[in-house]
């Protein structure tokens, strides 16, 4: 088993200012964590030391930056607590045809992911849907 590269990870000052907004501590808001996820059926097991992790450029996987997000206590996106991946979520994902199966479920796996981030994504803005042409004629 080959050892993964080492990535530099940038402290994530966005999440800090959101946390000290809020005036919570790390442990307060892994307990925020761990009780948002519950009651969106996650058995999340955050700590202090998750949360300074966190600081520290770390992102967890799949659901958890939506309910970091939503634990802060007001309406914030992944982007904004600094947990997008460096992805931008609103570049087209899902707008372009893979010929080879591999990149179609990578797609598929990306556009999933991007919907369960952002679901308030189409309540709170207009949808094009001319941008659908394209993909659905491929």
């Amino acid at each position: 088993m080959a050892a993964r590269p080492l990535v530099a990870r940038q402290p994530n000052e966005r999440l800090q200012a959101l946390i000290q907004e809020a005036a919570c501590s790390n442990a307060g808001l892994a307990r925020r964590v761990n009780m948002c996820g519950a009651e969106h059926g996650l058995d999340l097991r955050y700590d202090k030391t998750s949360v300074a992790r966190w600081l520290r450029g770390q992102q967890p996987r799949g659901r958890p930056p939506a309910v970091i997000a939503e634990a802060l206590g007001r309406t914030v996106t992944i982007d904004e607590i600094g947990m997008a991946g460096g992805k931008n979520l609103a570049s087209g994902v899902g707008l372009q045809f893979s010929p080879t199966v591999v990149g179609a479920i990578e797609q598929v796996c990306e556009l999933w992911r991007s919907d369960v981030g952002r679901r308030d994504f189409l309540s709170g803005s207009t949808v094009a849907a001319s941008a659908l042409v394209e993909p659905s004629r491929d």
